[in-house]
C-alpha cells in the first residue's frame, strides 16, 4: 500500500496525498534525481486489478504524455512499480474550485485569461494526431497557478476519437452539472460537449457561484440539466462585460448545435469579444486572485487529510461499478 516515503521507481518518493477520486490518487513527491516536486497519480489498490480500469489509466498516460502545450499539465514520466504510475508537473496554485467555493467572482481581465488559456489547450487537445475529447472539464480539473496561468488536467476520463471505447448509451462519465444533456441523453457527443463544460466553469468563475447551487431535489434538478434554460450569465453577474457573457452563454446552449464548433472557434470569438468588450486580460490580477484563495486552504504535509466536499461533485464514472449506472432521475427526465 502506497503511504508517505515510499518510492515508485526507485525515482519519486511519495511525500503526502493530494486528494482522490473514484479511480486514482494524486501525491505530492520529490524527484530523488532534481530535487524537484512533481505530482504522483496512482490507481488506487482497490480498483487496480480491473483489466478496464488499467487499461484506461495507460490511455490516460499515452494522452497525457503525448499532449504538449504550456496549459495542458504536462506529463513528465510514467512507469510501473506495484501498478502503474503517472509523473505530472507541479503546479504552485490552486484548482478553480478553490475560487468557486469561495463565492467571489473573479474579475474580467483575470477570467479573461482563464478562458483564453483553456479555450487554446482545449483546442490543442482536439487538434491531437489521434483527437482526443477531455470528456471531464469542471472547476476541480482545471489549475490556477500562483503565477497566473490557467491550465488544463486529469485526463482520466479522455476518449480517443479516432478509436472510441464501445460505451453503452446508459452509462454516463464526468460531473453532473458540467456534462450537457447529449451526454446525459447518451447520445453520440464531440467536441462541442467539451465547450459545454469549458462554458460552465467559466460561468461559474465569473458568476461567483455554481449554475445548480439552487437545485436540490434530484429529480428537479435532473430535469433542469436537461431542458431548463441556462441562468444567462448577465443576469447573475452585470458586471461582465456584455460580449464575453455572450461568449460563455453561447457555450451553454441545451442544442449542441447552436454552441461554437470547436475550440479553436471558441478560442477566436473570446479574442474579438475582449476586443470589442475593451478588457484587458491581466495575469497579475489571477495571481493575485489565486494567492488570496491560497490563504484558505489547510497547509498539506504527511499528517493532513484532504478531502474534497461531496457535495460540490457527483461523479458518474464508467470506471466505479455500479455507480456508472445511468441515475435515475436522469433517465425518468430523459
Amino acid at each position: 500500500m502506497d503511504r508517505p516515503g515510499t518510492i515508485l521507481g526507485r525515482r519519486y518518493q511519495l511525500e503526502y496525498g493530494l486528494g482522490a477520486g473514484a479511480m486514482a490518487r494524486v501525491w505530492c513527491a520529490t524527484d530523488l534525481r532534481t530535487s524537484e516536486r512533481v505530482a504522483i497519480k496512482r490507481v488506487l489498490e482497490t480498483v487496480r486489478d480491473p483489466a478496464d480500469t488499467t487499461a484506461r489509466f495507460l490511455d490516460e498516460i499515452r494522452v497525457t504524455r503525448t499532449i504538449e502545450h504550456p496549459h495542458v499539465a504536462a506529463g513528465l514520466d510514467h512507469g510501473l512499480d506495484g501498478g502503474p504510475f503517472l509523473v505530472l508537473e507541479w503546479v504552485d496554485g490552486v484548482d478553480a474550485h478553490a475560487l468557486v467555493s469561495r463565492e467571489e467572482r473573479v474579475s474580467p481581465a483575470a477570467g479573461a485569461v482563464i478562458a483564453l488559456d483553456l479555450a487554446a489547450a482545449l483546442a490543442a487537445v482536439h487538434a491531437h494526431r489521434h483527437g482526443v475529447l477531455h470528456r471531464d472539464i469542471a472547476p476541480g480539473n482545471v489549475l490556477l497557478s500562483r503565477d497566473g496561468r490557467a491550465l488544463l488536467a486529469d485526463f482520466g476520463l479522455a476518449r480517443w476519437l479516432a478509436s472510441p471505447r464501445s460505451q453503452p448509451a446508459h452509462i454516463v462519465v464526468g460531473k453532473l452539472g458540467y456534462l450537457p444533456p447529449e451526454v446525459l441523453r447518451g447520445r453520440v457527443h464531440g467536441a462541442r460537449a467539451d465547450l459545454y463544460g469549458l462554458g460552465v466553469t467559466l460561468w461559474e468563475l465569473l458568476a461567483g457561484r455554481r449554475l445548480w447551487a439552487h437545485e436540490t431535489d434530484p429529480a428537479a434538478r435532473a430535469r433542469a440539466w436537461l431542458h431548463a434554460p441556462r441562468l444567462p450569465l448577465r443576469e447573475a453577474a452585470p458586471e461582465v462585460p456584455a460580449h464575453l457573457a455572450a461568449v460563455v452563454d453561447q457555450c451553454l446552449a441545451l442544442d449542441p448545435a447552436r454552441r461554437l464548433p470547436n475550440a479553436r472557434s471558441l478560442r477566436e470569438a473570446l479574442e474579438r469579444a475582449v476586443a470589442r468588450d475593451r478588457i484587458e486580460p491581466c495575469r497579475d490580477e489571477l495571481a493575485c486572485a489565486v494567492w488570496e484563495a491560497s490563504r484558505d486552504l489547510p497547509v498539506l504535509g504527511p499528517s493532513t487529510r484532504v478531502r474534497r466536499q461531496r457535495a460540490a461533485y457527483v461523479t458518474v464514472s464508467a470506471m466505479a461499478v455500479p455507480m456508472a449506472i445511468r441515475p435515475a432521475a436522469i433517465a425518468a427526465a430523459g
